[in-house]
């Protein structure tokens, strides 16, 4: 069976996802920083630590073999003026968001590459899309993400490599801990569904990238957003 690697995936999102393939049958092994979700193998890593990185991808590879998809859920949001942000804040969502994910790449791609065979997804944001008011450096390291899934699917393409990424809007997940009631009623308004997604709502659209259904969808960024970006 075909072996899974989410990165990020104890929480929201991720875990939606481990869940999702583990009940399709397929191997699936995760990363996670403070405490392990229910579902899926476990790995304790940083995802801004490259060597912990490295032993996470060996762990996970001498348990279900080479990485066949990865699924980079791992990401943080910070909200304020630019202004009022650090060049630390700077490296910690840069290095988080979108580090994490440059580092996972180029410990699976050699292995996927030789295998002539591959599937990457990225969880993006709308945001990396459109930009947000005080939440630029969050916009910023999920555009450059965007830009690194094209360019990969360009570069991997002749490898049988598909890499594209899903752009969620509004989500009910721990990114929305900080949203009053009052918040969360008025986006949900702002969404012509008229309603918040579900980390299910991803995770679904994530397992059909990864099918051979998907077999001639590449460099993609796919909105999944009730119409709140269009």
């Amino acid at each position: 069976m075909a072996h899974v690697l989410v990165a990020g995936g104890s929480r929201g999102i991720g875990a939606a996802s481990v869940e999702l393939f583990i009940n399709k049958g397929y191997d699936v092994s995760y990363f996670y920083k403070n405490a392990p979700g229910p579902y899926g193998y476990a790995i304790r890593a940083d995802i801004t630590d490259v060597s912990a990185i490295e032993a996470g991808i060996k762990e996970a590879t001498d348990k279900f073999g080479p990485v066949d998809i990865m699924i980079y859920c791992a990401g943080i949001s910070l909200t304020g003026l630019s202004t009022d942000f650090s060049y630390d804040d700077y490296l910690h969502i840069m290095n988080t968001n979108f580090g994490g994910f440059f580092a996972v790449c180029n410990k699976i791609i050699p292995s996927m590459v030789s295998a002539k065979k591959g599937v990457i997804i990225a969880v993006s944001s709308m945001w990396g899309q459109t930009g947000a008011s005080c939440e630029s450096l969050y916009s910023a390291s999920k555009g450059a993400m965007d830009a690194y899934v094209k360019s990969l699917a360009k570069e991997l393409g002749p490898s049988g490599i598909r890499v594209n990424a899903v752009s969620p809007g509004v989500i009910d997940t721990d990114m929305m801990k900080n949203y009053s009631d009052e918040d969360k009623k008025n986006l949900m308004y702002e969404t012509p569904l008229q309603r918040i997604g579900r980390p299910q709502d991803v995770a679904g659209v994530i397992y059909e990238l990864s099918t051979d259904r998907s077999s001639f969808i590449t460099g993609q960024i796919i909105g999944i957003n009730g119409g709140f970006l269009i």
